[in-house]
């Protein structure tokens, strides 16, 4: 089946990749002989690193599979870097695809439309291979191997428009040009989008999509990973390969907290939408979180299996606050964000080529790069958790641990980052299905 909805699964007669299970064997034993090579594969890697920390619960229902398209295949050429899918609505989905450029679908698998075309490229006489990706209202932008990078204008009349350029102007001795991440944020004086781009040649710059000019480029001590900038613009948090995490100036790069947690290097970093938290992920396959008002751990996480990827925290409104972790194969963690003691994890067979919110975070969308197996999963909030909101007793509703979201009801609404009004926020979860029209 190219397509799986929710009304196809069948227990061992089909899961949501497809695969029939009851002609090979249980899925639960294939995933525990999985589970057992992985751990043994990855044993020399980690055993340089203490000992984890104490794994939480998995026993929350924040999300719940909706459906999988193997039509869209999202792909990456490097095994560390797995941001090869961004999202900005259910209608508008970017993704990666091996050799041949970025295209966009939408959540039912529209045929491909084609945003950039990468066969028209080269660099040092190599084709052009998208190592990243992000978007963020009408903007793409996307780094590649040999230092390429690219700005689509997603809103002209005539198509998107795409301008691709090289970066120039690389550190002395540079030996890897790869773009390892890029992100987007709304400058604070002139309100234009601002990519910033984390490469390989120990750099952070920051390139003003409005004019497509670099207007910051900050030395590193080593090959910078991955950034995110706070909602206010004014803090950026920075990893690489290096173990401490570093929460700089935006604007001067510099150093203004060191936090220590890990034991080595990270490739995936997060600043929630409060500008309160703030997460990272390493190589030794723990998460940190600090609360950005003190720089305190707030806790201190084990991946499920492997390495953690990708870090997305959900949209302010959106409902139960969580922290999502994916993990280079198989995992996918969405993390109880208000206590950090519980999650609930999806799991699946292949290599994971990104994820991503919709920016009501209604729909959680994960890339399966994995060849015949892979495609774009869609998760969606699973019901309950509104009526849980909605029922509470009047004295807990400002009780701080009453709260399942980023703010209290009453504050959402005045909430310029919240994109559904409360009608809206009162229909999630409902249960039509037994509703005869």
């Amino acid at each position: 089946m190219s397509v799986i909805t929710r009304d196809d699964l069948a227990g061992e007669e089909r899961d949501y990749q497809g695969i029939i299970w009851s002609t090979r064997m249980l899925r639960r034993d294939f995933r525990q002989k999985r589970t057992s090579m992985e751990r043994a594969r990855l044993h020399k890697a980690m055993c340089q690193y203490g000992a984890p920390p104490s794994p939480i619960s998995c026993n929350e229902n924040f999300f719940s599979f909706r459906r999988m398209d193997k039509r869209h295949r999202p792909w990456g050429p490097h095994f560390q870097l797995r941001n090869m899918m961004a999202v900005t609505s259910r209608q508008d989905i970017y993704y990666a695809k091996r050799l041949e450029g970025i295209y966009k679908t939408d959540a039912l698998g529209s045929e491909a439309q084609t945003i950039i075309d990468t066969s028209k490229y080269s660099t040092n006489g190599n084709i052009c291979m998208i190592t990243t990706l992000a978007a963020m209202d009408d903007v793409l932008i996307a780094g590649g191997f040999d230092g390429e990078y690219a700005v689509v204008d997603l809103k002209s009349m005539e198509g998107p428009l795409t301008s691709m350029n090289t970066i120039r102007d690389w550190a002395p001795g540079t030996k890897s040009y790869i773009t390892n991440h890029v992100h987007l944020f709304n400058d604070r004086h002139t309100y234009t989008p601002q990519a910033v781009l984390s490469s390989n040649d120990y750099s952070l710059r920051v390139l003003d999509c409005a004019t497509n000019t670099f207007r910051y480029k900050f030395p590193f001590k080593a090959a910078v990973n991955c950034s995110a900038t706070g909602p206010d613009g004014r803090l950026r948090v920075v990893v690489g390969d290096f173990p401490e995490t570093l929460i700089t100036n935006a604007e001067t790069s510099e150093v203004l907290q060191t936090l220590r947690a890990h034991e080595g290097d990270a490739f995936a970093c997060a600043w929630a939408d409060d500008g309160i938290h703030v997460a990272s992920a390493s190589q030794d396959g723990t998460i940190a979180v600090w609360d950005a008002r003190t720089w305190k751990p707030l806790a201190l996480l084990p991946s499920e299996l492997s390495i953690p990827r990708v870090l997305k925290f959900s949209p302010v409104g959106s409902g139960p606050r969580v922290l999502v972790s994916a993990e280079a194969d198989d995992y996918v963690s969405i993390i109880n964000a208000t206590t950090f003691e519980n999650k609930q994890t999806f799991d699946f067979f292949g290599q994971t080529g990104g994820v991503d919110f919709t920016p009501d975070g209604q729909s959680l969308f994960v890339a399966n790069s994995e060849y015949g197996l892979g495609g774009i999963i869609e998760l969606e909030r699973a019901g309950g958790w509104n009526a849980r909101r909605m029922n509470m007793r009047v004295e807990d509703a400002y009780d701080e641990d009453a709260k399942v979201d980023w703010g209290y009801e009453s504050d959402l609404d005045d909430d310029y980052r919240v994109l559904c009004g409360q009608a809206e926020r009162q229909r999630w979860g409902l249960d039509l299905g037994a509703i005869d029209v």
